[in-house]
């Protein structure tokens, strides 16, 4: 019996993080808690400039230091209708400040794209901000640092540019991030619901590739990230994971883990109409934008995986925790106020045989 609770919960993800000292829960909560974030923003505002209009349009934000140099390049890809980089302003911001340039393509021009048509238009969008950008600012990124992060439609976009970047114009990604993946079945009817989703069988094996959604999403999210992963198999084990992330409830306060869960908006990065002028200047804030999408599954969850993965390819030390399935630390989602524990990720692996019973 007791080789069979071992054998289940090694399966599960390791021992339970309710089950963890209280000291180790303190030290993790220290971590990653949001005076810690702070801590990491070295540069005081960002700049932001766009190259190209509607669809065509990339918002490009860097740090507003003339020192920049070498900086690690994040193409950022959003999900259907989430032109407005708005909702993910609080991530974009504190990735900025850490020191990075990210480009946010907008690639439709509202409902009347078609899904087919999204990733060759961010590829083109892509392409055109990079070498206006080498024009303009020689020095300031470093390609071989590049990091692909897909939220929704926008996993189905990073995936397309990843199996052919020179085809694009654009640097291979050192790591990719697919965030509640979509595809085009989830907003479009008819022949416009083909789905994008590419050959995924063809990336590079040895390319870390992380999976993460809300657990609650499951009309999206979860479905779809769970083909992705079988679909996956053939990525070595250390470079592959697939996390979800749970809804939680303490006392009266309650956090739910749906699509929209990684967005944490930031009102500074309201930009509506991708056809308007935009200011040079994003003066910094020294706290986060309060909102209710802020809140333990970002600072322990989605802006985690995404600033660990930001490390590596920026040149540190690759993230075996992220890829764990028994790491205690990628499990681990925080402390609610009144010190409980909350909900642990769970951690799937559909490529691995269920130990036998």
């Amino acid at each position: 019996m007791a080789g069979l609770l071992l054998a289940a919960c090694s399966w599960l993800g390791g021992v339970p993080v309710q089950a963890q000292p209280q000291s180790n829960l303190q030290e993790m909560a220290s971590r990653h808690a949001p005076q810690q974030w702070q801590a990491v923003r070295k540069f005081p505002s960002v700049r932001v400039f766009t190259v190209g209009d509607g669809p065509s349009r990339v918002y490009v934000f860097m740090p507003d230091s003339p020192d920049a140099r070498g900086l690690p390049l994040v193409l950022f890809h959003h999900g259907w209708m989430g032109m407005n980089p708005r909702n993910f302003g609080g991530l974009i911001d504190l990735m900025v400040r850490r020191g990075a340039v990210v480009f946010y393509p907008v690639y439709q021009d509202g409902e009347d794209t078609p899904p087919q048509a999204v990733s060759e238009q961010a590829a083109q969008a892509n392409a055109l901000a990079l070498r206006d950008v080498q024009q303009h600012f020689p020095g300031l990124v470093d390609t071989t640092k590049t990091l692909y992060w897909g939220f929704s439609m926008g996993a189905g976009i990073s995936l397309n540019l990843a199996l052919e970047p020179q085809r694009h114009g654009l640097p291979a990604p050192r790591a990719l991030l697919l965030v509640a993946p979509g595809d085009a079945p989830h907003v479009a009817t008819g022949e416009r619901a083909a789905s994008i989703l590419p050959r995924v069988e063809r990336l590079p094996r040895n390319l870390p590739t992380l999976i993460v959604t809300g657990a609650a999403d499951t009309a999206i999210g979860v479905p779809t990230a769970r083909a992705l992963a079988a679909r996956l198999c053939h990525l070595s084990p250390s470079r592959r994971n697939l996390l979800l992330f749970p809804s939680d409830t303490d006392g009266e306060s309650r956090i739910t883990a749906g699509h929209g869960s990684p967005g944490a908006p930031d009102s500074r990065y309201d930009f509506p109409d991708a056809r308007a002028t935009v200011g040079p200047l994003i003066a910094g804030r020294e706290d986060f934008e309060a909102s209710t999408s802020l809140n333990l599954l970002d600072f322990y969850g989605y802006w985690r995986v995404t600033m660990r993965l930001l490390d590596h390819v920026d040149g540190g030390r690759f993230p075996a925790e992220l890829f764990s399935r028994t790491d205690a630390e990628n499990r681990f989602l925080g402390l609610w106020p009144s010190g409980r524990p909350y909900a642990q990720a769970q951690i799937e692996d559909p490529c691995r045989k269920k130990p036998r019973r």
